[in-house]
């Protein structure tokens, strides 16, 4: 059954993944603490703040697919959701405004309900930074990159943020535990940014017909195929050497454990890619990657959530 156009267009499977991360670290890291620290983002607060950043999540895959038309005709006329048979460009526009607005309504009511309205300026900044990189990042060589790769980290980055109070109130009840929640964000944080990256200059790589056609600036477009490679390899390996945050801080038995785990989940499928990236050639093989690597962050959210569970048991 094909979904509605309105459906399509927000990539509901993506944001089936953030809404599904951000409620698993929810009750893996922080709903364990409840009965010992005051959790800021309770109950219906944390419905409302996972509702949120799926908006924010939605509303940038509108106004990318509006400003980006000519190169999605190009490169994925198949997800090309804007004119002919699919949605007008006045309504997408609309659309957009009211995902804003009502995630900007959401994002001040739950800055009032836990008094940090620091919070709430974080809104206007990620929406306007999803704009600028629909409208100018993306045609530009790895810019538009870094803006998608940070915001796959702020997935994570803000449940630390808006908790960051509780997790520095664990300190008081069980120290450990409390460094190793700050270590394992870190490393979740690292892998989201550089996991992205790598994904992202595939992606380019990918696109670059279209992008060459549409006259976007990407990396492949402006230094070729070959040099956008290498730094798709470049940050593999600084994705590989970031994996040593996970281990660190544990007894020597949860160490072990983690390391195999690490070792076999993250390691060993890394090096994989990396392997197949310094051989790709063709456009099939860098879209091989792609979905490899889609199929590692998946992995990496199962082992950051199973490391608590690691330290319980041993």
């Amino acid at each position: 059954m094909k979904l509605p156009i309105y459906i399509q267009i927000i990539r509901l499977k993506n944001l089936a993944i953030v809404a599904i991360s951000q409620i698993l670290i929810y009750l893996v890291y922080l709903l364990p603490a409840k009965e010992s620290v005051s959790i800021e983002l309770d109950g219906y607060l944390w419905i409302l703040f996972v509702l949120d950043t799926v908006l924010i999540a939605a509303s940038g895959y509108v106004i990318n697919d509006i400003l980006d038309g000519e190169a999605d005709a190009q490169n994925k006329p198949e997800r090309h959701y804007i004119g002919h048979h699919g949605m007008s460009r006045s309504a997408a526009w609309i659309y957009y405004i009211a995902l804003v607005i009502v995630g900007f309504l959401i994002a001040l009511f739950i800055a009032y309900s836990i008094d940090k309205i620091l919070l709430l300026s974080i809104y206007p900044f990620v929406v306007t930074s999803l704009y600028l990189y629909s409208k100018i990042f993306k045609r530009m060589p790895l810019i538009g990159n870094i803006v998608v790769s940070l915001f796959c980290a702020f997935v994570p980055a803000i449940i630390w943020y808006a908790e960051f109070d509780t997790i520095q109130a664990m300190a008081e009840i069980d120290l450990f535990r409390k460094e190793i929640v700050e270590r394992v964000f870190i490393a979740y944080i690292l892998f989201a940014f550089f996991s992205t990256m790598v994904r992202e200059i595939i992606k380019d790589i990918e696109d670059v017909e279209g992008d060459r056609i549409a006259n976007y600036k990407t990396l492949p477009v402006v230094a070729g195929v070959d040099r956008a490679n290498v730094f798709a390899l470049f940050f593999c390996m600084l994705l590989i050497g970031s994996y040593w945050i996970w281990l660190v801080g544990y007894t020597t038995t949860q160490l072990i454990l983690l390391s195999v785990i690490v070792g076999i989940g993250l390691v060993v499928p890394t090096l994989l890619i990396l392997r197949k990236i310094y051989r790709a050639k063709k456009k099939h093989e860098y879209t091989a990657i792609s979905k490899r690597l889609k199929y590692l962050m998946v992995v990496s959210l199962f082992i950051f959530l199973c490391i608590p569970f690691v330290i319980h048991i041993i």
